[in-house]
């Protein structure tokens, strides 16, 4: 657990131009031309970055890390931004897909080199506890470090409540403090001692940092775990699913609607230690490190496991 005092406003760009200059590919599951992308795009770009911005033509929220098998429209939408469709060119490609053809449209532009990083982001809204595993924001980040393209490349996961409004024009909005603080904290990966001096990635061990961003201004920045808390819109519910009327006395061939049928209030669930749950709803910007593995640990479970006789 880390806390870290935050001088938001202007000043967090500061020095950013001093930061090694980096090839970032960006992407997002809000679009490519919502107020969150196009806030990091220009932040990241105005000190020195090399980047280029590959997102889905429109939304694809709850996309987890799911990705594209069949044929992509890429549209060229301005200087060094693209937007991804699948055939047809009526709705937009998985976020995972926008971000490794941005990897290849990066990596072709610049002469071979690969990718330092990739930046999923800004979400328009939060990404914490329950609600991470299937966000289309974090799964892009996730795909970025799972060699599905070939390569494994450092991420991160940036979310924010109440900052970069879809309805507001970027100037109207605090979307663009939220971007000053991603890239403050990037330079502040850029001086990790074992980073400088060759020794480590810039985010190691085949990892993503999941950010999130509160409403108003933050009470500094907490390095935190995943909750488990189900958080969904800025509140504490699960949802729950199923047919309008009953499916079980369905007969064979008939069929029923169904789809979300309420809400679960969660408010009293007690998450682990060190949630972001926790934190964020007290104010603070949380960073949980994250990675695409499934694998669950759990060595007790695994002996018991493994005196099965086949």
């Amino acid at each position: 657990m880390k806390l870290k005092s935050l001088l938001l406003g202007a000043g967090l760009a500061l020095g950013s131009l001093n930061a090694s200059a980096l090839n970032i590919v960006l992407t997002n599951d809000d679009g490519w031309s919502t107020p969150g992308i196009q806030a990091m795009y220009q932040v990241l770009t105005e000190a020195g970055h090399t980047v280029v911005l590959s997102g889905p033509l429109d939304g694809q929220s709850g996309s987890a890390a799911g990705f594209n098998i069949g044929g992509l429209e890429i549209t060229k939408e301005a200087e060094n931004q693209y937007s991804v469709a699948v055939a047809g060119g009526e709705t937009g490609a998985e976020p995972a897909t926008s971000g490794i053809v941005g990897m290849q449209i990066l990596t072709e532009m610049t002469g071979g080199q690969a990718p330092d990083l990739l930046i999923s982001g800004i979400n328009d809204g939060a990404n914490v506890a329950g609600a991470t595993t299937f966000s289309g924001t974090v799964g892009a980040a996730i795909a970025s470090i799972s060699y599905l393209n070939g390569q494994s490349v450092p991420a991160i996961a940036i979310s924010a409540d109440e900052h970069c409004d879809e309805e507001l024009p970027l100037e109207e909005s605090t979307c663009i403090e939220v971007a000053e603080f991603t890239l403050s904290y990037l330079n502040h990966l850029l001086e990790r001692p074992a980073y400088v001096n060759g020794d480590d990635a810039l985010i190691p061990n085949l990892r993503a940092l999941n950010i999130n961003y509160p409403a108003g201004t933050p009470m500094g920045v907490m390095t935190a775990r995943q909750g488990l808390q189900p958080l969904l819109g800025g509140r504490a519910i699960g949802l729950e699913w199923g047919c309008s009327t009953s499916c079980a006395e369905l007969e064979v061939g008939e069929t029923a609607e169904g789809g979300i049928l309420g809400t679960i209030d969660f408010s009293d669930f007690e998450d682990i230690d060190e949630a972001d749950s926790v934190y964020f709803s007290q104010g603070y910007i949380t960073v949980v490190p994250i990675r695409g593995s499934y694998d669950g640990g759990a060595q007790g479970l695994k002996n018991y496991l493994n005196t099965y006789d086949y």
